[in-house]
């Protein structure tokens, strides 16, 4: 506990103190600092101070404004503990507008001192007579965030945006906690209020997609208008690519992306455009980018594979094969090249029974599916890919030669040009 309490003021010792009425944009930490909370305890247990016995020593109104006095210029002064005598007894015997003044000042006196729980107590005992003291509320709110206690602190920044609709500082902190407490419909909202007020501000609208997608929703929207706005800003293009691409607004990925690459060119951008133009079916665009992608990544057999995938879309079987074969060159013991290889076989009956029709079409086609059976069992040699084998060897059972077939053809090899780089093998045996 005593090392969270010596980080924490370390943290606020760098922060500015203006005035006794304080700024509302001072002292707020990156998000990065909040610390882990770790319990939902918001007010202390005793609120009992030494001081409580000056509860009834004065009554009079002259009095009273005379022991504010001597406490005031003790805490202009900076004289804290010479103030708080004279603060609490103006607090104590005074239900008015001094006594809320008094505490306020003795919260402060407590916080620049770096007392912690005295801050707190004397906050939440003010807030027993003066429950909508914003000096209270700021920084009872305050030290509730930076201890990580999110669900203590947010009735405290309720407060103070009841009192400053439209503070950035207090707005976007509120959101925040809403967010750390897991209430996304409030932190949306909340966040958006924030944007509407300061439509120019680009890190605002960043936090609310931030906020929509940890809610479960989509922020693709929210990050196209940031990125519209400032297409300089590569956080949110990237982000309007990764969101576009579950959305299915490929266009638009690869029109952010195509201003981001030129300049700042990563490996998963690649990626992502290449994904992107194979769903529009731009299979020599995303090639193009696979390479790009494999210049940076050159023993990443995966990218082998998908160029793979791409050369078999195009119906370029035969060299679709040589990057598979240089993926098992690459990585040997990888169980998915055959995965893929066994798909490439796939795909070139559906594309040769398009070319060819009658019974030797219907043999080789039953010829070559064996063939695909077969590369599919060397992938269960890779424990990570045995049972994708298993299912698809399985799938094709309906589709090869029947023991009728064997009888009829019983030295059967695949004779279509059509299969090119397989002509000449045969089937499983029986």
């Amino acid at each position: 506990m005593l090392r969270i309490k010596n980080l924490l003021w370390f943290l606020l010792s760098v922060l500015v103190f203006t005035s006794p009425g304080f700024s509302q944009d001072d002292m707020l930490l990156d998000d990065e600092d909040e610390m882990v909370e770790e319990d939902v305890v918001c007010i202390p247990e005793n609120l009992a101070v030494t001081f409580d016995a000056y509860a009834g020593t004065i009554t009079e109104p002259r009095e009273i404004s005379q022991m504010y006095s001597f406490g005031s210029e003790h805490f202009k002064n900076k004289n804290y503990d010479e103030a708080l005598p004279y603060l609490w007894k103006v607090f104590l015997n005074d239900s008015v507008k001094k006594g809320s003044l008094a505490i306020g000042k003795i919260a402060e006196s407590y916080f620049k001192q770096k007392k912690i729980d005295s801050t707190l107590i004397a906050c939440y005992k003010g807030f027993e007579k003066f429950p909508d003291q914003q000096k209270l509320h700021y920084y009872a709110g305050f030290l509730q965030k930076e201890l990580g206690k999110s669900t203590c602190a947010i009735p405290h920044y309720e407060a103070l945006v009841a009192k400053n609709p439209k503070s950035k500082a207090y707005l976007s902190t509120l959101a925040f906690l809403y967010y750390k407490a897991e209430d996304f419909d409030k932190a949306i909202k909340t966040q958006t209020t924030v944007t509407e007020i300061f439509p120019d501000d680009a890190k605002a609208k960043d936090d609310l997609a931030n906020f929509i997608s940890a809610s479960g929703e989509s922020p693709f929207e929210q990050y196209l208008i940031v990125w519209k706005e400032d297409n300089t800003n590569f956080d949110a293009g990237r982000n309007v690519a990764k969101w576009g691409l579950e959305e299915g607004e490929y266009q638009k990925v690869i029109n952010a992306l195509n201003v981001i690459i030129p300049k700042d060119p990563k490996a998963n951008d690649y990626k992502i455009r290449a994904s992107a133009y194979e769903n529009l079916g731009q299979n020599s665009n995303a090639i193009k980018d696979l390479n790009s992608w494999l210049a940076l990544e050159p023993d990443n057999a995966d990218i082998m594979l998908y160029i793979a995938v791409n050369y078999s879309a195009n119906n370029q079987f035969k060299t679709a094969n040589s990057w598979i074969t240089k993926a098992i060159r690459k990585k040997p013991g990888y169980g998915k090249p055959y995965i893929v290889r066994g798909e490439l076989y796939e795909a070139m009956v559906a594309s040769c029974q398009d070319k060819e029709s009658g019974p030797k079409a219907l043999l080789d086609a039953k010829l070559v599916y064996e063939e695909a059976q077969k590369v599919y069992a060397q992938a269960q040699k890779d424990v990570a890919y045995k049972s994708k084998s298993k299912i698809k060897i399985s799938n094709l059972k309906s589709f090869i030669r029947t023991a009728e077939d064997r009888f009829m053809n019983p030295n059967a090899k695949i004779k279509s040009n059509c299969y090119s780089f397989l002509v000449g093998k045969s089937g499983h045996p029986k």
